[in-house]
């Protein structure tokens, strides 16, 4: 007996995946990411001809930690330590070897609503079709804390409305003395997990964003498919666009203001703005209103086109996909400079143990008199501000960014 086979194995593939890959190279690659536990906290289960599951995935960490991996940051498992943990107690590896994480996501699948559907259907003679609906809304919360010092750098919630319908025909007919019924119909449903991914994914594109300047996101939200999924409320990155569009935009009735045939400059404090602004305070108001206000922006801002600007956005996304790949190719000559470097300071010091390619000799350091079995001497900041202060340092967006 031949088992039935159904279509060809392929990859999981989303809308998402490209704004993802977008912000390869973005990301500071000093900077380690992890994912923690993202729960289903709905506590909902359904029953089918199979048996009794759990509503929504259960691997909800997992999606987020492919996402992550799309967009190319350093990152490190700790989803399942339990193969390090296990053999660092047996003494096969040094656990202090392991490299710690800077950020990590967590949050929960945390509401699932069932919306109360509808339906109609009609009858003529015992004839007739009848429609109904009905709608899931799942919502999540996700955030991005620095681990040193427990602060939260962004923060998203979602929600999404799962779609299901079901349509059927029926008829009553009386053939010899018997009374005969025939149905058919069909219904659908949006798969469930399959939105949650989604959902997922714009989530992690929108955290990494947060954290960096707009002008080094706004191309990648380009590749966003607002049908599809957007995010544009209060403290997210549809704020920070508005934000750099409404600073561009006066920035550039200042300059058309003051005659200056110049472009605008990528961040909103520039010179040319200051230099302009007494120019502009100096001319009729009527001809200051009468300037042009239009500029380039993202879909999910105010949607304006800049009239200086010749090239397309599809053109500009390939200058910038271009700078990127030769970014990436310099910084791997510079990783295969480092390692080969590495490999050779290995080779010449014959007392280093560990990985030939990892293994850096430490020199070793002078012991002061009576100190051997001293406590070793630890210094903290005075306050919990100078704390916060000492390990937030270097973690501005621009850094972040890389």
């Amino acid at each position: 007996m031949s088992l039935i086979e159904g279509p060809a194995i392929v990859d999981i593939v989303t809308p998402f995946d490209d704004a993802l890959a977008c912000l390869k190279g973005k990301v500071n690659g000093s900077l380690t990411f992890a994912v923690g536990g993202i729960p289903d906290q709905t506590g909902t289960y359904q029953n089918n001809s199979e048996g009794t599951g759990k509503f929504v995935t259960q691997g909800a960490g997992d999606i987020v930690q492919s996402a992550l991996f799309k967009t190319g940051v350093t990152l490190i498992n700790r989803r399942d330590m339990g193969t390090s943990a296990l053999e660092g107690q047996w003494g096969l590896i040094d656990l202090q070897r392991q490299i710690p994480a800077t950020f990590v996501i967590t949050g929960s699948i945390n509401s699932l609503d069932f919306i109360p559907g509808g339906g109609a259907g009609v009858s003529i003679a015992g004839v007739g079709p009848n429609y109904r609906q009905n709608r899931v809304l799942v919502g999540l919360d996700l955030a991005v804390t620095h681990v040193p010092t427990g602060r939260i750098y962004g923060n998203v919630a979602l929600r999404k409305q799962i779609f299901a319908d079901e349509y059927n025909l029926f008829g009553t007919r009386l053939t010899g003395g018997n009374v005969v019924d025939i149905e058919a119909g069909s219904s659908r449903r949006e798969a469930v997990n399959y939105a949650l991914r989604q959902m997922l994914q714009l989530a992690t594109f929108e955290l990494l964003a947060q954290m960096m300047p707009p002008e080094k996101y706004e191309f990648c939200v380009d590749l966003l498919d607002e049908e599809v999924g957007s995010v544009t409320g209060i403290a997210t990155t549809g704020e920070q666009l508005r934000d750099l569009n409404a600073k561009r935009r006066e920035q550039y009735t200042a300059l058309s203001s003051s005659g200056a045939d110049a472009q605008i400059a990528p961040t909103a404090a520039s010179a040319p703005e200051t230099a302009a602004a007494p120019a502009a305070a100096a001319r009729p108001a009527a001809e200051r209103t009468a300037a042009p206000a239009a500029v380039r922006t993202s879909p999910l801002a105010a949607k304006l086109e800049d009239p200086a600007r010749d090239k397309t956005r599809a053109h500009l996304a390939r200058e910038q996909q271009a700078r990127e790949l030769a970014e990436k190719a310099e910084a791997e000559r510079r990783d295969r400079a480092e390692i080969e470097a590495r490999a050779a300071a290995a080779k010449a010091s014959p007392a280093c143990v560990g990985p030939r390619l990892d293994c850096v000799p430490r020199q070793p350091q002078p012991v002061k008199a009576g100190a051997v079995n001293a406590a070793p001497q630890q210094t903290s900041p005075a306050t919990p501000e100078e704390a916060e202060a000492a390990a937030n340092e270097g973690l501005s967006g621009e850094e972040i960014a890389g």
